[in-house]
């Protein structure tokens, strides 16, 4: 070893990678000039902490028992000097010799100086040890003090008989339906598990002969199942244990009407649903996915096509998530066309080109046809849906069409309805200028053309019969008029009517007027004045009396 060895200056003695032959006694001796020597003694101690400890247990079964057992080893190699080993169970301590427990230790020392420690655990087991880990710890010194390892924990194998058997039902949900996976399960309290068999009752055929049954369930599976255990540690001792399995169902809803039903546009339609089902149900009847009745039975009024479609009764088990059914009813509606256009009034000039929409609904699918003044004019046709159709109609608007109706008719097997657009002269735009009287005639225009751009023929025809009642009365109140200027007229010239300043003019003199005038005040706009005609000199009451100029 003397190549590890050197001496410093400082008479320091160096050792270099220490190894365990280097733990040994060392003597430094000093000598002075007179041959007097002394010395002093050092002992050289060398530590190697051991690996981790391994902990093997007993891989078979151990069965319960009084008597001491060897339970498992635990070892640990390559450590300077011995390292100490020590047993837990369950983080208590395992002290030898006491409660039956046994430690034996194994120290082996390596060529390499080396040493390995190995520990037996021996004990008595019993039930409760199925449960419990073990684990083993060494610890060793170092010149810095004491230092440990543990083991991994592990646990052992017990065996001991059971003293009963239950068998379980294993199901995602805990209201089973049918489709669901099940599993039927039977357990014993012991280890190993007994010999078991499951039957179904009533059945002698066994279903399995393991502790477990996988199947998708469906109503037959409905009953009771037995599963019985053979115990082989305990004599072939028979145990057995039962349970029920019920499996919900729901039938698909059946309507007391066939799908697809045709009905009379206006009529009434009454449908039931009845549905057959392990449990109480719940029934409601649904339209594009929105609920319109609560129950099974459904009425419908079938007003309007658009009440045609897909009704839908559903039917679900009320504490059952997920069983649900559905039937579908669809509703045919046959009638004649429901039409409509758009726009229904427009105004319009000559040369401008228009479209025009009709739409009609109706089953047997119905056919449009346009018109316009009598003569069938050719339109685009667009499906939209089974029963609905639709026309496109785009024309130039000429003279002839101004102030004309276009109609569109609708017809089928059944009948036939027609719509019309009416089309008006839109006015041309007029501004407003002048004195007041071309202002007053501007409005007047605007006023009788929007009035006109608006009527129908409705509304001329009963503005015509007006008319003739207005003539009439003002031909009557132009008589009752006449007749109320003579009476006056002749209550004047027998003077009974005084001649007034505020009422007449001054009658003059022959030859200064040509005329007379008498102005009287209306009591209404309808009243006019009366002209008479004058006098060129003063007459005669009889040649005054001779006329009356109504004509004004």
């Amino acid at each position: 070893m003397k190549s590890r060895y050197s001496v410093n200056t400082n008479m320091q003695l160096v050792i270099e990678d220490v190894q365990l032959q280097n733990e040994t006694l060392y003597i430094c001796r000093v000598e002075d000039q007179n041959g007097v020597a002394k010395e002093n003694k050092v002992y050289l101690r060398v530590y190697k902490a051991p690996d981790e400890p391994e902990i093997l247990m007993e891989e078979n079964g151990i069965q319960t028992t009084n008597q001491t057992v060897q339970i498992g080893a635990c070892e640990s190699n390559n450590g300077y000097p011995a390292p100490n080993m020590t047993w837990y169970r369950n983080n208590t301590q395992l002290k030898n010799g006491k409660n039956g427990v046994v430690v034996t230790s194994l120290v082996t020392v390596q060529s390499n100086g080396l040493i390995t420690v190995k520990s037996i655990l021996s004990s008595p087991v019993e039930k409760s040890d199925a449960y419990s880990t073990f684990y083993c710890e060494v610890s060793y010194h170092l010149p810095k003090g004491l230092h440990m390892k543990e083991s991994e924990r592990k646990n052992i194998t017990v065996d001991y008989p059971s003293t009963e058997v239950q068998l379980y039902v294993k199901s995602k949900s805990e209201m089973i339906k049918e489709g669901d996976d099940v599993e039927l399960i039977c357990v014993g309290n012991g280890n190993p598990q007994p010999e078991i068999t499951l039957y179904k009752k009533d059945e002698e055929s066994p279903l399995s002969d393991v502790a477990s049954y996988s199947w998708k369930v469906s109503r037959k599976d409905s009953g009771g199942y037995i599963c019985k255990a053979l115990e082989v540690l305990d004599d072939f001792k028979e145990m057995q244990a039962e349970t029920e399995l019920h499996v919900h169902f729901l039938d698909p809803p059946v309507l007391s009407i066939e799908s697809p039903v045709n009905v009379e546009l206006g009529s009434v339609l009454s449908v039931s649903c009845h549905v057959n089902a392990s449990a109480q149900i719940d029934i409601h009847w649904a339209r594009e996915g929105r609920t319109i009745v609560n129950g099974s039975t459904l009425s419908l009024s079938f007003q309007d096509y658009t009440d045609a479609g897909q009704y839908s009764c559903v039917a679900s088990v009320t504490d059952v998530q997920g069983l649900t059914q559905t039937k579908e009813l669809k509703v045919l509606i046959k009638g004649k066309p429901q039409v409509t256009v758009s726009p229904q009034r427009v105004e319009v000039r000559d040369g401008e080109q228009l479209t025009v929409k009709c739409t009609a609904i109706g089953n047997p699918v119905p056919q449009i046809t346009w018109y316009i003044k009598g003569n069938e004019v050719e339109s685009q046709i667009i499906n939209v849906s089974e029963s609905e159709i639709m026309s496109e109609l785009t024309f130039r608007v000429t003279e002839d069409h101004l102030n004309e109706q276009l109609l569109c008719k609708a017809h089928n097997e059944l009948n036939s309805s027609m719509e019309y657009i009416q089309l008006h002269e839109r006015p041309a735009a007029t501004t407003v200028s002048g004195d007041h009287r071309g202002s007053k005639v501007t409005e007047e225009q605007i006023s009788k053309t929007e009035y006109e751009s608006t009527r129908d023929p409705s509304i001329e025809s009963r503005s015509q019969k007006s008319y003739g009642v207005v003539i009439v009365a003002v031909i009557v109140c132009i008589l009752l008029l006449a007749i109320l200027g003579a009476v006056l007229y002749f209550l004047y010239k027998k003077g009974c009517i005084p001649c007034g300043r505020s009422g007449t003019k001054d009658i003059t003199k022959p030859g200064e007027k040509d005329q007379i005038v008498v102005e009287m005040k209306p009591d209404s706009p309808a009243e006019e004045s009366v002209l008479l005609p004058g006098a060129q000199d003063k007459k005669q009451p009889v040649d005054q009396e001779k006329y009356m100029d109504l004509r004004n």
